[in-house]
């Protein structure tokens, strides 16, 4: 299900931050620190990075992040068995909750 987002890039950015900060997914931290480096250094990775974030879905979640590591790669022998794996689902789940919550703020004031 995709939800609409009403959040700037700046703002989203600064969510994303905020929930991955708060939850210690210093995986996702990291990654979507470099996604936005390199954002600022290719014009066309600009352009796919602020749909994915703004308008996009999962799949293009996981495509516009695909340039750091394979979602679907071959398990580790030790843990992390899929750092990068769980470093896009911790993006891509923490900028579902933060839309979800913009869209339905009445289920968020429930669970405080």
């Amino acid at each position: 299900m995709r939800l609409p987002n009403p959040y700037s890039l700046e703002e989203t950015l600064g969510k994303l931050r905020h929930s991955l900060a708060a939850t210690c997914n210093e995986d996702a931290l990291t990654l979507l620190e470099k996604a936005i480096t390199k954002a600022s250094d290719d014009r066309a990775y600009t352009k796919q990075f602020e749909e994915a974030l703004l308008q996009g879905s999962t799949i293009e979640i996981r495509e516009c992040l695909n340039c750091f590591g394979d979602y679907f790669e071959c398990s580790r022998d030790a843990p992390p068995y899929y750092p990068y794996h769980d470093a896009v689902n911790g993006i891509d789940s923490a900028l579902y909750a933060i839309l979800f919550n913009a869209a339905h703020p009445e289920a968020a004031q429930t669970h405080e």
